[in-house]
């Protein structure tokens, strides 16, 4: 049937060139044209398995880190709808939400014990990641020690400023993530950029042991930057016209995406009460409590 066949055909190429973006850091494709193909596979076979990945496994022959807390993918949303539709359905006991840059950079997990940074990894499968901890130690913002002696798992984005781009490297690569994915991952110092040229840009904190008593992901964003970890900016919600609100925030966001000092791929809305996202739970594949 040809619908079976363009099932198959969506499938086997979002698999190819997310292979591409994640573990080769060489795109074929523009992340727009990645997610209409994306968009048409979740209409012709919303139960697809490649919709529920997160990303590749990381290659052969590199150090593989079991991630203790699974770093998943965020549910999309392309439209003022999707953005009605969510708050919609998580509303039920919240009224408070949090928005933060969607950075178009490397995901990367950075594992404090006792204060100091122990380890660091890619995203990769979402279950598991690449060993990157020498080259993350470069990144000029990513603390060796915190300034207390936490035992975390921070996760961010890995992101190059524009400005450095534009200066160093715009004749080496057509754009900055391709860079902050091959710094990383590089052996032996052969990648096309700098580790140093990067920044590490928080947007969440997980804890093996007790948690601080603290209720809201904005007031842990707070938190991390007083242990020394510099988080994306943030926006909170909190009014009876969400909805109007978050819409506004978007456009102004599209307005001003160019001007931004890194390369920005949307916005992510989350749930802002830590407790009520826990009622909310998640997917094999996302968190039920946030939108990108």
């Amino acid at each position: 049937m040809v619908g079976d066949e363009r099932i198959n055909d969506l499938a086997k190429a979002i698999r190819y060139h997310r292979e591409l973006y994640y573990n080769h850091a060489a795109p074929e494709i523009s992340d727009r044209e990645f997610d209409d193909m994306w968009n048409e596979l979740q209409q012709l076979d919303p139960n697809n398995s490649v919709l529920h990945e997160v990303g590749p496994e990381p290659l052969p022959g590199t150090v593989k880190v079991e991630h203790t807390f699974p770093m998943l993918s965020l549910d999309k949303g392309t439209s003022e709808e999707d953005i009605s539709h969510f708050i919609h359905q998580s509303t039920s006991g919240s009224k408070r939400y949090l928005a933060q840059p969607k950075l178009d950079g490397s995901a990367l997990s950075l594992e404090y014990v006792a204060g100091n940074l122990h380890r660091a990894a890619t995203r990769g499968s979402g279950e598991r990641g690449e060993d990157v901890t020498l080259n993350a130690k470069l990144v000029a913002n990513i603390p060796v020690r915190l300034k207390h002696p936490y035992t975390i798992h921070v996760r961010g984005e890995v992101v190059m400023p524009l400005a450095t781009y534009q200066e160093k490297y715009r004749d080496i690569s057509p754009n900055p993530r391709n860079l902050c994915s091959g710094a990383l991952r590089q052996k032996h110092g052969d990648g096309k950029a700098k580790a140093s040229d990067l920044v590490f840009c928080a947007y969440d904190v997980k804890f093996p042991n007790d948690s601080p008593d603290i209720y809201f992901d904005s007031d842990l964003l707070h938190w991390l930057q007083e242990a020394g970890i510099e988080p994306a900016p943030w926006r909170v919600f909190e009014s009876q016209d969400l909805h109007k609100e978050m819409i506004a925030y978007t456009k102004e966001w599209s307005l001003k995406r160019s001007t931004f000092e890194f390369e920005i791929d949307g916005l992510v809305f989350k749930v802002d009460d830590i407790i009520h996202r826990e009622k909310l739970g998640m997917t094999a594949h996302h968190p039920r409590w946030a939108l990108a």
